[in-house]
């Protein structure tokens, strides 16, 4: 048996290795304990067990005992121990950077935790490959000869002064403790076991790339009989070609290439002709490959598709796997992309028509709930309990989960009444303050859910101390990770964490995060902390747990040795196939490959021979790209051009899947919805109808308003309560001031509690100095606390002081005809069975014989014409709510002046509140019999309506056919 087999890309390499296993082990089957097979990932491991036992089945051996399957890393470190500690990522980080901090003067202004992260990249590069600096003048001259300089300029003296140095700090650093990185021990480890016999077979399968130390274990192993080597390809390409990674992997293990005899033919033919004498033109090659004889291999095996957008892209991809599994259940499918955000829409249409997806890379754990919790507690912390990280804490599953219900109905309150109610942004004790406010002043909040939220409050300040008390200061990364770990355990997020698998890995990350810091003591600022938490957090990567589905996602590295009864090959664009070349702060590509340290030329070559792997390896295959991708043209994958190309020329037809388009437009292909109603034709303006289960039990005066601007908003907002909340707002806003208003006019008309007033008898000439203190002290009283909380406040003092004189002229006028009154009252009335209406006025007045409302405005205020004609309907709905009302006023308090206006009188009331009356009525009456809300699609309205989105205005045509 020779050292080295090659195993052709169109044949099976897992079988093959299968045959040669079974073959060599023949005389002690079933037994293969002994047999010790090693493979750049696991990801065939499966496979490539399940063809052994159908191999051994064949034989006569139902089962088998073994064999062994591990990556070389894992047979390493359980065969040969390292003689070091060998620490992680995130412990030579904290090392690195420590180190860096105090050699400032090698570098200029670069945050030292960037440049760690780039040194250690580089410095296991270089350990890889050798490079290692122990003589600075040997190391200048290395890399003025890589840069191709007669003579050593002053900035790679600079460069080369910079790396040797740290270079050898990081070294001594290492050997002073007794550690050493991964690089380094498994440079040692190979060399501990090339230097010892062994009577064990190594089985190295699947193979592209050794590192220099790899290659002088393996050729050692060889010669002595302890490997085999099988690798997927041929070697008789050279150059831009997909078999030169194994070309130069046998040249670098002094191994020639096994010679074959048998000439190839089919996709194997194919490959050599696509990538053969490229002096030849590639039409000639084309017609010279089709006058060969070898006829059309990939005909009804390959196809290409291109989409418009990558949401076509993803519908055509997920069509084909529904396709697929429609006509083999049970075969195995691959999708191939590294474009990640694809991948996502891909598996959200698959999982719509209830198919699972295996995801071999998984994604980055900082994008799970559980990382999720974390980040926003963190923020939570640093941003003095801020509304919005706060109330995503308070939503997360990871908490209270056997009292979630009542919990979150403890969080609405908090959210509705206090922080949007009250426009809190921030802060424990101004949320403690309102809440106490709010309690004191509403009747319907209990004492228990004062007390309730009160809890959850001090519940969240407690959780939050150990953080608090390390914020401010410089730790050893060890004080911030136990300080977290109280935390999330005060939270009550452990436990749950704990039970979910995301959730475990993050608790796995926070403890190796942990036993790296017992390697430094170095101190850290807190932002310094959130910046190393953070990357480990995006360097790692949660795997969720295999669920058996047929389809899998995979990256190009990833489908390696594997079959599949049929690929999608997803996202063929230039950046994603072959991709672009990774920046470093250090060494162009062009002075690495001098180096001999990791190049985009040799990846290069490694992609396009697992491209080519693929392409001869499958017998069903779709490759898929977009032509535009957010407005920007996408370009084509050179190597899918090619193809294309290739193929046109040779065989005079295209590879182009027009099947799968027509199919993309017929919409009974898609997954079934159980509303069957045909959609509204996208041009006309929406006009759903009413349903009476979803209509407001109690019409406010904004209810009202709604419907007669635009019953589509009406039906959005009150309908299908789509209305969105309120935004918090940092500074005060208009609508704020104007609630600071309202309250101090109450206050000094009617009892408020924590305020001073009200003014208690007459108001005359005589006694306006007393009235005008009395309501300068409350508005005084008012505008501090806001002024405590809110920076912009004191220009809204200012501002109301100015114009508080007049609002007290217009106060004593307003008593002389209207003695009594009541301010901030709730009304309402019904009107029918089905429709109440009311609201809270501002100010109900009242004299021996009749009522007058009025409205306090801050902001804009409809005039007399518009309530008249029934179009502002604020005031009016009060009306109808209220007995004897023969007057409706507005207070416009203006910027530098107070102007009170009557819109409507005794006369005008007379006529208006009937009519208005029977439009209700009439409203309530259409509405219980499902009448359309149609959107008016009226300029003024639109130009400040939330639902713009929904109803979609600017889709509409203009006029449709037969309206007026």
């Amino acid at each position: 048996m020779t050292a080295c087999q090659l195993v052709p890309f169109s044949a099976d390499p897992l079988a093959a290795t299968a045959q040669q296993v079974l073959e060599h082990y023949r005389d002690k089957l079933p037994d293969l304990s002994r047999c010790q097979i090693l493979l750049p990932d696991m990801q065939c491991a499966p496979s490539l067990r399940a063809v052994l036992l159908d191999q051994a089945d064949a034989l006569g051996y139902p089962a088998l005992l073994g064999p062994r399957i591990d990556t070389l890393d894992s047979w390493l470190a359980s065969s040969t121990p390292p003689r070091k500690t060998v620490i992680d990522r995130p412990s030579r980080e904290l090392i690195l950077a420590e180190a860096l901090r105090n050699s400032k003067s090698l570098y200029a202004d670069t945050d030292p935790w960037l440049l760690a992260d780039e040194l250690l990249t580089l410095f296991d590069d270089m350990t890889r490959a050798e490079l290692m600096p122990e003589d600075y003048d040997a190391f200048e001259e290395q890399l003025q000869k890589a840069y191709g300089l007669r003579q050593p300029s002053p900035v790679l003296q600079q460069e080369a002064w910079m790396l040797y140095t740290l270079w050898c700090a990081w070294r001594q650093q290492l050997d002073e403790d007794q550690l050493t990185d991964p690089a380094s021990a498994r440079r040692q480890q190979l060399e501990d076991d090339a230097n010892r016999t062994s009577s064990q077979i190594l089985w190295l399968v699947g193979f592209t790339r050794f590192s220099p130390a790899e290659s002088r274990w393996l050729e050692e192993r060889l010669q002595r009989g302890e490997a085999r080597l099988i690798l997927h390809g041929d070697t008789q390409g050279e150059g831009y070609h997909p078999h030169t990674p194994l070309n130069d992997l046998l040249v670098q293990l002094n191994l020639e290439a096994p010679v074959s005899t048998t000439p190839k033919k089919g996709t194997d033919a194919f490959i050599n002709a696509l990538f053969g004498d490229t002096t030849q033109h590639l039409a000639e090659r084309a017609r010279l490959f089709a006058d060969s004889g070898h006829g059309n291999p990939f005909v009804d095996r390959l196809k290409t598709f291109c989409a418009d957008n990558p949401e076509q892209e993803a519908q055509a991809v997920a069509m084909q796997i529904r396709l697929w599994l429609l006509d083999d259940p049970h075969g195995s499918i691959a999708i191939v992309t590294g474009d990640r955000r694809l991948a996502r829409r891909v598996r959200a249409l698959l999982e719509n028509s209830q198919i699972s997806l295996d995801d071999a890379g998984g994604w980055a754990l900082s994008t799970t709930s559980a990382a999720a919790l974390l980040e926003r507690w963190l923020e939570t912390v640093e941003e003095d309990f801020a509304c919005a990280p706060l109330l995503d804490v308070l939503k997360s599953p990871f908490l209270f989960g056997d009292k979630h219900d009542e919990h979150l109905e403890q969080v609405r309150r908090l959210e509705q009444d206090i922080i949007l109610h009250e426009n809190i942004a921030r802060g424990l004790d101004r949320y403690r303050h309102h809440l106490d406010r709010r309690s004191a002043r509403l009747p319907d909040w209990g004492e228990a859910s004062r007390q309730a939220l009160h809890e959850l409050l001090n519940h969240l300040d407690h959780a939050a101390s150990p953080l608090l008390a390390a914020l401010e200061e410089i730790h050893p990364a060890a004080i911030f990770l136990n300080a977290l770990a109280e935390s999330l355990d005060e939270l009550g997020a452990t436990e749950a964490l704990q039970s979910d698998d995301a959730g475990q890995q993050l608790l796995v990350l926070l403890d190796e995060l942990q036993t790296a810091s017992q390697f430094s003591p170095a101190g850290l600022s807190w932002r310094e902390f959130r910046d190393w938490l953070g990357r480990n957090l995006e360097r790692s990567h949660f795997h969720p747990a295999n669920n058996g589905s047929p389809v899998r996602l995979l990256t190009l590295e990833q489908s390696r040795l594997q079959r599949f009864s049929g690929v999608v090959f997803a996202g063929c664009s230039r950046d994603q196939l072959p991709g672009k070349p990774g920046t470093h702060a250090f060494f162009n590509q062009r002075v690495r490959s001098e180096l001999g340290l990791p190049a985009w030329s040799q990846t290069l070559a490694e992609r396009l021979h697992h491209f080519c792997r693929l392409l001869s390896g499958n017998s069903r295959m779709l490759l898929t790209r977009h032509l535009e991708q957010d407005g920007e043209p996408v370009a084509a994958s050179p190597w899918l051009e090619l193809l294309e190309v290739f193929y046109r020329n040779a065989f005079g037809t295209s590879l182009a899947d027009t099947s799968l388009g027509t199919l993309l437009k017929q919409p009974q292909v898609f997954p079934a919805t159980p509303d069957d109603r045909p959609l509204p034709h996208i041009t006309l303006p929406p006009a759903p109808p009413s349903r009476p289960a979803l209509l407001p039990d109690r019409w406010s005066a904004s209810t009202h308003q709604r419907i007669i601007d635009c019953p589509y908003r009406f039906f959005a907002a009150d309908a299908l309560r789509l209305k969105p909340a309120e935004e918090i707002t940092e500074a005060l806003s208009k609508a704020d001031y104007g609630s600071l208003v309202h309250r101090i006019i109450q206050a000094f008309n009617s009892d408020v509690d924590g305020l001073p007033g009200p003014w208690q008898g007459s108001i005359d000439e005589s006694r306006r100095d007393d009235a005008q203190a009395l309501l300068k002290h409350i508005s005084l009283n008012v505008f501090t606390d806001a002024m405590t909380e809110n920076f912009e406040a004191r220009s809204w003092y200012i501002q109301w002081s100015s114009v508080l004189s007049e609002y007290l002229d217009w106060e004593i006028k307003r008593r002389e005809a209207w003695p009594w009154h009541e301010s901030e009252i709730n009304v309402g009335k019904s009107l029918t069975d089905t429709l109440k209406i009311g609201g809270r006025i501002d100010r109900l007045d009242r004299n021996s014989s009749a009522v007058a409302l009025v409205d306090y405005k801050t902001g804009a205020t409809p005039s007399a014409q518009q309530v008249q004609d029934g179009e502002a309907v604020q005031l009016p709905s009060y009306a109808l709510a209220v007995n004897d009302v023969i007057q409706l006023d507005y207070l416009k308090i203006g910027k530098d002046t107070i102007k009170p206006t009557t819109c409507a009188d005794r006369e005008t009331l007379g006529a208006l509140l009937p009519a208005l009356l029977q439009r209700l009525l009439t409203l309530d009456t259409s509405l219980q019999q499902q009448a359309a809300l149609p959107a008016w699609g009226d300029d003024k309205t639109c130009n400040w309506c939330e639902f713009d989105g929904l109803c979609r205005r600017g889709m509409w045509q203009r006029k449709a056919p037969e309206d007026d």
